[in-house]
């Protein structure tokens, strides 16, 4: 029988939620804290290490005039159990992260990356399969599913798991229509379950494909692509709503301005990408496709914003 791995893990994190100490600044801290806390979740991989955050820490705190640590983050759960806790006042985490943290932890969206006509940096997710599985086509998955083992990145993942889940919905089936649902821990181990067949069919981000193709990491007809997706809103950088208007105006500016005033400690942000990376100011309105799409997934639906 298929179990339904999301579930178990959304569960836990929920559990995660209410072991939250209540500790954290006091009350005079909150809207102007002492240090400034930024949290980054990063994949697990040696693409997105952000090895030179000393650099970063230094250009904000002279921007900002004010003590700032940046930290990474491997799971978006602890992520979100720390903005809730008051531990962090901003985060860097994929849009599926950012609507659950709005949501959950009372932030907003103030920064994105941006293409290079200066629209949102939009991406895709896609199912991949092994090219000896004898899946062949989107259209096999949807016809074979019960024969299928699919797995999800992750749960928070929005291309790893909410946009492939609600095209599959969309579709007429459910994660109890396969054989199996199981999830991976990053982008990177899903395409190592596919290539050892540890799995049929997996949903995942195409720029980590990207990259491990254009990095000669594996062929490209090493995996077979079944589907892409519609673009998809790109990742933010977020804030506490509870802090100071003007420093949620100087963060943002920061961002805005560090490719002029600091390369070095842009180029260090940017190692998480495989493409030039451009700051532009963001608002949560670009997320609302989203969010409504959440709301339409069954297992997954969020308050209304």
């Amino acid at each position: 029988m298929m179990k339904n791995v999301f579930s178990v893990a959304l569960a836990g994190w929920l559990t995660a939620q209410l072991l939250v100490g209540c500790g954290g600044p006091n009350q005079e801290e909150v809207g102007h804290p002492k240090k400034l806390v930024v949290g980054l979740v990063v994949a697990d991989n040696a693409e997105q290490t952000f090895e030179h955050l000393d650099v970063v820490d230094r250009y904000f705190t002279r921007k900002l005039g004010m003590e700032v640590h940046f930290y990474k983050i491997t799971d978006a759960s602890s992520l979100i159990e720390a903005i809730r806790a008051k531990k962090v006042h901003v985060g860097f985490a994929g849009a599926f992260t950012y609507l659950i943290a709005a949501q959950k932890a009372n932030v907003e969206a103030i920064i994105t990356t941006a293409a290079a006509n200066g629209d949102p940096k939009f991406y895709q997710s896609c199912f991949i399969t092994h090219p000896n599985s004898g899946i062949k086509t989107i259209n096999d998955l949807l016809t074979r599913s019960k024969e299928i083992t699919l797995s999800w990145a992750y749960p928070t993942s929005t291309s790893g798991h909410l946009v492939p889940r609600y095209f599959l919905q969309q579709k007429g089936l459910m994660p109890e229509d396969f054989k199996e649902v199981v999830t991976s821990t990053d982008h990177t181990a899903t395409i190592l379950t596919v290539l050892s067949r540890k799995v049929d069919v997996a949903a995942m981000t195409y720029v980590t494909l990207d990259r491990f193709i254009r990095t000669g990491k594996i062929k490209k007809d090493d995996v077979r692509v079944l589907w892409m997706s519609d673009p998809i809103a790109p990742s933010p950088t977020f804030v506490r709503k509870d802090l100071d208007e003007g420093l949620k105006k100087r963060i943002q500016q920061a961002y805005l301005t560090m490719q002029r005033d600091d390369p070095e400690a842009r180029e260090a942000l940017r190692t998480q990408f495989i493409f030039e990376v451009k700051y532009i100011p963001v608002v949560d309105s670009l997320y609302q496709p989203l969010r409504d799409m959440a709301n339409r997934v069954e297992g997954l639906q969020l308050e209304e914003k």
